[in-house]
């Protein structure tokens, strides 16, 4: 995997590895930053369901039309069509976990809401 990339606005993905020779063929598992007021914007996947898990920071995440306050040791579990984002309201880094599991071999396919 590559690091340092932007998604979703300002969600940059953190490089990780995988040290073992084990392939992960339905899961992924990646990490992420959102610097303090930047955000993950909201956006829906089909085809895959995410799981965020919070190591670090504050912020407000958006799953589907509700709001949750979320800080470190909070999931947020989301569902291939549940749309969903998150803010950093804090003032360090908001540092997550992100684990997806592949939907059945539907094809994956994400939809940014907004720009």
């Amino acid at each position: 995997m590559t690091g340092n990339e932007k998604l979703h606005g300002g969600a940059q993905r953190l490089p990780a590895r995988v040290i073992n020779d084990e392939t992960m063929s339905s899961q992924r598992i990646s990490w992420y930053e959102i610097a303090p007021g930047d955000q993950c914007t909201r956006h829906v996947h089909e085809g895959k369901f995410e799981t965020w898990l919070v190591i670090e920071g504050t912020g407000v995440s958006h799953v589907g039309e509700r709001k949750f306050d979320v800080g470190p040791g909070d999931m947020i579990a989301t569902p291939p069509g549940t749309p969903h984002g998150l803010v950093n309201t804090g003032e360090t880094p908001l540092r997550f976990v992100n684990v997806v599991l592949l939907y059945d071999g539907q094809a994956v396919t994400t939809t940014e809401l907004d720009q």
